[in-house]
């Protein structure tokens, strides 16, 4: 009698199980031709360990996904960036740092390709007036198109596209294949700037008083004065230019003015013996031009990157 009544449990529970499992195999099989949406990941810039050359580039450039898909873009560089979709018809705008539909979140996290969104500054430390810069961003696609992005401060230099297909059609790349390419775009975009930096420092004269301040190629930064330690004797002038456009930068001697009045020129160039002098943001094709009035040393910083290491000095001889 006792030894029939365990399998009978037994089976008894097999069959309880089983019933139980079907309608959620059967569920499982009915929706298994239906996809799950999947989240995509792209770089948004990378630097050099010591942060002087920037690569401006999302990373990938372009990435194909499905409508219901997400892309969600992480900071890979102090250099800000931001991931911005116009509106139809309408311009890339001249960057305004204190414009906060440039500088902040616009738009919801859902995008159909009808309104302007973006994802305000993305960095990965505080720089500048940017104090609280966003880590990632994401946006979910809700219609299929190729859809056009920028970094309003970087411009038509740094763009990528996001290519929405059907829900359901094959992706033609993986994740891997993504990470792969952004890196190798970031590879060669750095070492490019890196090559720039050297052939400009060995053009540069060990003496005289010419500073090259940064350098802007396509698709990359260097966030550095070219030649940080420059040498002239009192009566004698510093030339400090920049060779195009590009990242802007400052000339900043002694205490650092406050937001927004470190962009805007103080202080007398033309007789410097100390103290507090600023360029402003230098324009192409207009140096600043500094006399030294005194023997000593004297050390300056570019205000908008210093944080990255962009920073120099003059020493003056009798």
């Amino acid at each position: 009698m006792h030894v029939n009544v365990i399998p009978r449990r037994l089976a008894l529970l097999m069959a309880g199980l089983v019933a139980l499992a079907l309608p959620v195999a059967f569920g499982q099989s009915a929706t298994a031709s239906t996809p799950s949406p999947v989240t995509w990941h792209v770089r948004v810039g990378t630097e050099t360990p010591d942060m002087a050359v920037s690569a401006m580039s999302f990373l990938p450039r372009q990435v194909w996904i499905n409508r219901g898909d997400t892309v969600h873009w992480t900071a890979g560089s102090a250099e800000p960036h931001t991931v911005t979709f116009l509106a139809p018809g309408t311009t890339l705008p001249d960057f305004n740092p204190f414009d906060t539909t440039q500088t902040t979140a616009q738009g919801t996290h859902r995008y159909d390709g009808t309104a302007y969104t973006n994802s305000g500054i993305i960095a990965t430390q505080p720089i500048f007036t940017f104090t609280k810069p966003a880590a990632s961003y994401d946006l979910k696609f809700t219609k299929t198109g190729n859809f056009t992005y920028y970094c309003l401060l970087h411009g038509v230099m740094m763009k990528g596209v996001v290519h929405v297909r059907a829900a359901g059609t094959a992706y033609p790349y993986t994740q891997a294949d993504y990470n792969q390419v952004g890196h190798q775009q970031g590879q060669v975009l750095l070492a490019r700037g890196m090559r720039a930096w050297q052939e400009a420092k060995e053009a540069h004269p060990a003496t005289g008083g010419a500073v090259q301040v940064g350098i802007d190629g396509m698709g990359f930064s260097v966030m550095r004065f070219i030649r940080t330690h420059a040498t002239v004797h009192v009566g004698q002038s510093v030339s400090f230019a920049v060779a195009g456009p590009g990242a802007p930068h400052t000339v900043t001697f002694g205490q650092e003015p406050p937001i927004p009045a470190v962009l805007m020129p103080s202080g007398d160039p033309t007789h410097y013996a100390g103290g507090d002098l600023n360029s402003g943001v230098i324009a192409p094709g207009t140096p600043f031009v500094v006399t030294f009035t005194k023997a000593g040393k004297f050390s300056y910083i570019c205000a908008i990157h210093d944080g990255m290491g962009m920073v120099g000095d003059v020493t003056v001889l009798p």
